[in-house]
């Protein structure tokens, strides 16, 4: 069974990648590493959080509008009347 990690990496290929930075950089630079990825990834998700943030402010406010846009309109629209009102055809003189 295979478990797909971040970007598709298997466990045997994660084995390999830390096996080669504990190499690299040694037992006493992987926290600082660890430290470091761990400041970006918290600094990508508020900066993810505060355009979300943005994003369903100006939503928000566009609904608003636009149901403030609708109650004026409903408030010139007259309703129509129960009754037509009837006109008046101009009368035309009887011939003697």
């Amino acid at each position: 069974m295979r478990i797909a990690l971040l970007f598709d990496i298997s466990g045997g290929e994660f084995l390999v990648i830390m096996l080669f930075v504990l190499i690299f950089f040694g037992a006493k630079g992987v926290p600082d590493i660890a430290r470091g990825a761990g400041r970006f990834l918290r600094q990508v998700r508020d900066a993810s959080n505060e355009v979300q943030r943005e994003i369903n402010r100006g939503a928000s406010e566009v609904r608003r509008a636009a149901a403030e846009h609708q109650r004026q309109v409903r408030g010139m629209v007259e309703e129509p009347p129960d009754q037509a009102v009837p006109t008046q055809e101009p009368q035309v003189p009887e011939k003697p």
